[in-house]
């Protein structure tokens, strides 16, 4: 009995630690560059219509 806990904590670590990775990894810069993006086509599609910030 006591091995297969050992072995499924082994497990779960590793389907963690990969978790971990694909958030760090991928997740995280994709989200990061979606919402830059967003933000900076929100800005040029609000100037399209009420123009450049004046003085």
């Amino acid at each position: 009995m006591n091995n297969t806990n050992k072995n499924q904590d082994e497990t779960t670590k590793g389907g963690e630690l990969k978790a971990l990775g694909f958030v760090v990894v991928i997740l995280f810069p994709l989200l990061t560059i979606g919402l830059i993006s967003a933000y900076g086509f929100f800005i040029w599609f609000y100037q399209t219509f009420y123009g450049i910030p004046g003085h």
